[in-house]
């Protein structure tokens, strides 16, 4: 009885229990109100949220199929839209399709989905449904970039295992989830080069844009790493056609760039760490036996992080994990030794038992993290315009400070130097600094669109005009800009700015457009990079043999496999 006093099948009953239709979970019967509290959590909601695009997804692609195919009847249709969406779940899981080939997965798959029937074999399904789901992905995702007052453009080239050059370019729209306001980036090429150059690069994005009918006036920005050939392409053709954008080079890079002066200072301590990794992955048995004695000596079970040269921070968490374990080394080690004359065994004892191996790690761990902390903070996909100005500022007053520190080591004076100085030739936006950052006026004006900014800091109209291009020809977002400044008292300051801007579009219409769209230019390219790890993902040993076409579309599947 207690279902029927929910509307729409919210709850439905099985023998004496009541289950919520949307999380499959049992709920309190007992009173109305448990009912009703169960729909207004956030863990409901969201589930309901995701079963409406679910169902709104399948409509739309029975539509679409409806209308690439013409008059079929209604069984054809569902049979068609089963196949095409279980080749774009498989695509979008990574799964190659050869793995439908398996008898007791097609026997068992053909015993459930009755609507599909016999399941063609996979070469069928790569010839005939994946550029159907391909297609029905492109549509979608032209729908949802359509809807978005701009987009940021980040692209980023790498080579392959076949040797071939790969561009991938991406688009993040503009932001306006008050809840999340965070940036969601949609591959929307793979696209293979003959040659990378500014000319080739230039080419292809424009080719891009216009594929999914994206204005250049729409484009907000064209995030990319420092490469001279990226910069050449901004600066020579795509800063004369994406008129309202900036270009932004990647804030991430740089920090990596940062970690690495403290990995060319800490000599000693980078013999430790480099040491310490030969020692485990050259001997695998030797990770049970460490494992075994942290047991035995009341410690927690924990292998030293292998620092890799592409991941980053993982040099700085390889450091501090081994001068918290440091005593435990020298301990392990020693008894390693017994029976072995290994020469790296005998170095690795010793760098353990070194005082200056042990005064430098202590340095490490009063000045690693906050430096760590930056880097994550800007690796992430988090709305940062607003605020890497100013904190790239601080880190630069906080390394110079420290650096004059007389307690200091030399090294990490040297180190606390060299970060401050990479750090402002990067913010100078000089054309003469080796990595720069273009855009750093621009970010400098993004401080104006956080309304919590405007107490403390004081940022002249004149400034943000002549730094933010969608102000020109727009005086009526100059006016309204001028207005937004002079009372800086009346604003709700606490609230995030994307949601300020969001709820204050009525009062500031053209100036609320501009302030999303600069708030949602990233500060990285990490989306890039992101994109070329699932890429060799896809790409991986035994699937080295899919064709250049279909790798794009498997790509763009597996990459976009949320959100579209």
């Amino acid at each position: 009885m207690r279902a029927k006093e929910f509307a729409d099948n919210q709850f439905h009953a099985s023998g004496d229990r009541l289950f919520c239709s949307t999380c499959n979970i049992a709920v309190d019967h007992t009173r109305k109100d448990s009912c009703g509290k169960h729909l207004e959590t956030q863990g409901h909601k969201r589930r309901y949220k995701s079963l409406e695009e679910s169902l709104s997804k399948k409509a739309k692609l029975q539509v679409s199929l409806s209308e690439a195919l013409g008059q079929r009847s209604e069984a054809e249709l569902e049979k068609e839209s089963t196949l095409v969406s279980l080749v774009e779940a498989f695509a979008a899981a990574n799964i190659p399709l050869h793995t439908l080939d398996n008898p007791k997965l097609r026997m068992f798959l053909q015993s459930n989905m009755k609507s599909c029937g016999v399941i063609p074999w996979a070469s069928n399904l790569r010839r005939n449904y994946l550029p159907k789901a391909f297609n029905v992905h492109v549509r979608n995702l032209k729908e949802l970039l359509g809807g978005s007052r701009s987009v940021a453009i980040v692209c980023d080239e790498t080579t392959d295992r076949e040797d071939r050059y790969i561009l991938n370019v991406l688009a993040i729209p503009c932001c306006e989830e008050v809840e999340e306001p965070t940036l969601k980036a949609f591959l929307l090429e793979c696209n293979v080069l003959e040659s990378t150059n500014f000319k080739t690069v230039s080419d292809a994005v424009l080719k891009i844009l216009q594929r999914y009918e994206i204005s250049p006036l729409r484009v907000s920005a064209f995030v990319t790493d420092n490469a001279t050939y990226m910069n050449k392409a901004w600066k020579d053709s795509l800063k004369y056609i994406f008129l309202n954008g900036t270009h932004v080079t990647c804030t991430a890079h740089l920090l990596n760039l940062v970690c690495e002066e403290w990995v060319s200072s800490f000599r000693t301590v980078n013999k430790l760490v480099c040491s310490i990794k030969r020692a485990f992955t050259a001997c695998p048995a030797r990770k049970a036996r460490f494992k075994q004695f942290l047991r035995d000596n009341g410690k927690i079970e924990k292998l030293p992080p292998v620092p890799v040269l592409t991941r980053w921070n993982s040099w700085f968490r390889a450091a501090l994990f081994h001068a918290e374990y440091l005593e435990n080394y020298h301990e392990f080690f020693t008894k390693e030794m017994e029976g072995s004359s290994s020469s790296s065994l005998s170095e690795t004892r010793d760098l353990c038992a070194s005082p200056c191996v042990e005064t430098q790690l202590a340095q490490l761990r009063e000045y690693a993290p906050r430096i760590m902390e930056a880097l994550t903070k800007y690796e992430s996909n988090e709305v940062s315009a607003h605020l890497v100005s100013e904190d790239m500022a601080l880190l630069i007053e906080w390394l110079e400070v420290f650096a004059a520190h007389e307690g200091n080591l030399e090294v990490t004076r040297i180190a606390l130097q060299k970060s401050a100085e990479r750090l402002r030739n990067y913010l100078s936006g000089e054309a003469t600094a080796k990595f720069r950052q273009p855009a750093a006026d621009f970010f400098r004006a993004c401080r104006v669109f956080d309304p919590s900014n405007l107490s403390t800091t004081e940022i002249p109209a004149e400034f943000v005009i002549k730094n933010v291009r969608w102000f020109e020809d727009d005086n009526l977002a100059k006016a309204e800009l001028q207005l937004y400044l002079s009372r800086p008292e009346e604003l709700r300051a606490s609230l995030h700015p994307v949601e300020f801007w969001v709820n204050a579009a009525p009062r500031f219409p053209n100036l609320a457009g501009i302030a999303l769209s600069c708030l949602s230019v990233p500060v990285n390219s990490v989306a890039a990079e992101r994109s070329f790890s699932q890429y060799s993902g896809v790409l991986r040993d035994d699937r080295r043999c899919i064709k250049s076409g279909n790798l794009s579309m498997y790509n763009m599947l597996y990459h976009n496999n949320e959100g579209i």
